[in-house]
Parts: C-alpha cells; structure tokens; sequence
C-alpha cells in the first residue's frame, strides 16, 4: 500500500476518533445537565416534606419564644433564631438542614413612602440632583396610583405606549423592586444600559422594601436606613443605642424618636429553610407576618401543630381565619433563596457570634 495513503486513512481515522469522542462528551454533559434538571425539580416527597416540617417548626419556635415576652418579637437575642437547637432537632442521616430567619421590617415601604421622604433620600444617599429626584419620585406615585393623571415630571401609559414593546403603567403598588427597571428615570439611575442592577439599585434594596407597609423596626435598622433617616433630626444615629442597659434591644422608642418612622417590633419575618440530602437540595422560602397574643387561650389554639376537631383545616378563608394561626403567611416560594442582606447598626452578642 502506497504510504501516503495509509497516513491518509490514519488521518481519517484519528480525526473520526476525535469526533466521536466529542459527541459521547456532549452527550455525556447533556445527560448530566438533564440530571441535575430532574433531580432538581423532581424532588422526592420526603425531601419537600422535612422542609415543611422544618418550617413549622421554626414558626413554632419563633411563637413560643415571643410569648414569654409577652407575644412580642423584638430581636434574634431573644431566642427564636436558631430553631434547630432550641427544639433539639437533629436532621435524619444524609440531611443537612440549614434555616435562615431574618427581620425584613428593617426597610421602608416604598409603595407608602411620602415624596418629600424619598425625595430627601435619593438626594442625601445617593447624591442625586435636585431635579432628577422631583422626576424619580413623579414618575413613582404615577406607576404606582389608580389613574391615568399625569403629574408634573411625571409619566402615565401614554408616555409607555411608544416604548418597545409598549406596555402600561401599572396603576397599582409595586410588586417587586425590580419593577422600577419600567419606570422613566428609575431605569436610568437605577438600571445598567442593559437593563440590570445597577450599585444605587443594591444599595436601594437595603433601604426600600414593596412587602413591609409600617414603620422601621429600631431593633434591626441599618446603619444606611438611620443615616438616610435622621437628616433634619436632633438624635445622633451612633448614639442611639448608647441608652440599651438591661436588655440588648427597645421594648419602647426613646422619646426623641418619632413613633411614625420607627417602631420596637418585627412586623415582618422571612424564614427560609435549605435542605440538601446527598446532592439533592430544596430551599423553601416564606414571608411571614406575626399575629399572635400573650393570651393563654389564644396560644393554645394558634401553636403551629395544635389542632382543634371542631375546626376544619380545608375550606373557606373563614374557615381558615377560625383556626387562629398564629402567622399569616405573604410569600410562599421554593428553590428561591433570600440570604440576610444587611447588618443592624445595633451591635449584640448575635452579631459576635456570626
């Protein structure tokens, strides 16, 4: 055989090896990729479940606990932020269990929020001009009221309607901080030239919230939500917790503070409970809002877990209203991880410790 045409078919081999070896990768990447797909969102009962149970058993942690003060939640020193070891639970073998309970009333509400407030915000926290502010909290009260009046640097669906695609305003409160990527100005300020967060928008996320509608918890506040809060204010935002003696944290407000920006109680809690088992993970995430009493009739009845026979679990929001949960539950979500996103300017052992 003429030598060249054997280094020929060499060739042709080796180059019919290699690209057999490239599709059995692909395949091979491609049928791992489709496992973790399946073993992601196919996950076994009891994986689901055990998050479930976890989850009551926080809130039933997070309950019992704020009944000893009186069924009120003031802060993590209190007891209820790690329910594992306040129940002595220990994860069956081949479970990890990690829970994540955070104060979400440290922010302000941004669909409630007045403009002189926000305006004095966005010039004093994130340097923005005088006119720029006046059209950033314009075009917010516009998306975000029930009619189609156009406010004076503001901006209504008609103004949306030549975008592309064009779309309306939505008359109606903000249902997520991302939202504000729609909205004239805020895109801009906010948003990259591609539409994504931008540093200002992480730094707005500390401070605003869509979910909390009440005043800041002192307890959990940060130290950029007391900055931004106390311009035009006699109290110094480094000294205010100077006056915590007995207790890590405010049962009453110092008198200098003003009882409609700020309050002593959690209003709003997120609880988010990860479970892995071997390599198969669930994260279950809930928005929670405390509603119990100290009362000892009440806490009979509303202890997650403790049922009643002559109360119906399934049915009408009567029904449900009946069994006196001692939470009402906002946001329900799985595989969605919300992690603590900010420090309290109130320093504690908890925060030592972490």
């Amino acid at each position: 055989m003429n030598p060249k045409s054997s280094g020929s078919v060499l060739v042709a081999i080796l180059a019919i090896i290699a690209l057999l070896a490239y599709l059995v990768t692909r395949f091979v990447d491609e049928a791992v990729d489709d496992l973790k797909y399946r073993t992601l969102f196919n996950q076994s009962p009891e994986i689901r479940a055990y998050a479930y149970s976890m989850l009551e058993l926080s809130l039933a942690t997070i309950h019992e606990v704020a009944l000893i003060d009186g069924g009120k939640l003031y802060a993590p020193e209190q007891g209820w932020v790690d329910p594992l070891n306040y129940a002595q639970e220990r994860p069956p073998n081949g479970y990890s269990v990690t829970i994540d309970i955070t104060d979400e009333s440290t922010h302000l509400p941004i669909n409630l929020i007045d403009e002189s407030t926000l305006n004095r915000i966005l010039e004093d926290t994130f340097d923005i001009d005088f006119g720029t502010t006046r059209e950033l909290s314009s075009t917010l009260a516009d998306w975000i009221d029930s009619n189609e009046n156009q406010r004076l640097n503001g901006a209504e669906s008609e103004d949306y309607l030549d975008e592309d695609p064009p779309y309306r305003a939505a008359n109606g409160p903000l249902q997520s901080l991302n939202e504000l990527r729609l909205i004239k100005v805020w895109q801009d300020e906010f948003f990259d030239e591609h539409g994504f967060p931008n540093q200002n928008f992480e730094q707005l996320d500390e401070i605003f919230s869509v979910s909390i509608k009440g005043p800041v918890n002192i307890n959990s506040a940060s130290s950029d939500l007391l900055l931004a809060l106390c311009e035009n204010q006699t109290w110094d935002p480094d000294r205010i917790f100077d006056q915590l003696l007995d207790k890590p944290w405010f049962e009453e407000l110092p008198d200098f503070l003003s009882s409609d920006l700020f309050t002593t109680e959690i209003s709003l809690l997120r609880v988010t409970i990860q479970v892995t088992r071997g390599s198969v993970p669930m994260t279950l995430s809930a928005l929670v809002e405390p509603n119990f009493s100290s009362s000892s009739e009440s806490s009979n009845r509303s202890l997650p877990g403790v049922s009643s026979k002559r109360i119906s679990k399934t049915g009408t929001i009567q029904e449900q209203d009946a069994i006196q949960y001692p939470f009402k539950i906002i946001q329900l979500s799985e595989y969605e991880y919300y992690g603590a996103k900010q420090k309290s300017a109130r320093h504690s052992a908890v925060d030592i410790q972490q």
